[in-house]
């Protein structure tokens, strides 16, 4: 994250210093909110913004939202004491796709795939191409010893 570049660009530019203001809070709050809720529920969830006294949370599944609205009174009581204007949360919830990435299952490489890819590994000489491939055949055979074919190959 370039945060330096992005906050010298922030001060250069006179209107967009409060926007500076406005991302150096946003960054506090996100601070004293994970301080305020156990490693695994931040992990999984951020503050998004705060308006009107009032710190919207997104969490990336409904059972993250509820553990989170279960411990509102101590995230507020903690966010209160860094910022008293706060009166309340929000907790949404907001679908990322980390956790659609997640669902779907990797391709494997079927035997006349793998044996292709040693043949073309076997044919060229030391070299960063010949490593690269033998590290991607030695991580396919280590995630399985079944060996399921892509899409169109038997």
């Amino acid at each position: 994250m370039n945060s330096p570049v992005i906050g010298s660009l922030l001060c250069s530019l006179r209107e967009l210093q409060a926007s500076l203001v406005r991302v150096k809070h946003l960054i506090a709050l996100q601070q004293v909110y994970a301080e305020a809720v156990p490693l695994d529920l931040a992990n999984k969830s951020r503050v998004a913004f705060e308006r009107s006294g009032a710190v919207v949370i997104v969490a990336d599944t409904s059972a993250v939202a509820t553990k989170l609205r279960q411990l509102a009174p101590r995230i507020v009581y903690k966010i209160v004491k860094f910022a008293p204007e706060v009166t309340s949360i929000q907790v949404e919830v907001q679908v990322t796709q980390q956790s659609d990435a997640r669902a779907r299952r990797l391709p494997r490489i079927g035997p006349r795939g793998r044996s292709s890819w040693l043949e073309l590994r076997d044919a060229l000489p030391p070299s960063p191409l010949r490593s690269a491939i033998a590290s991607l055949l030695q991580r396919g055979s280590k995630l399985s010893d079944e060996h399921q074919p892509l899409d169109g190959e038997e």
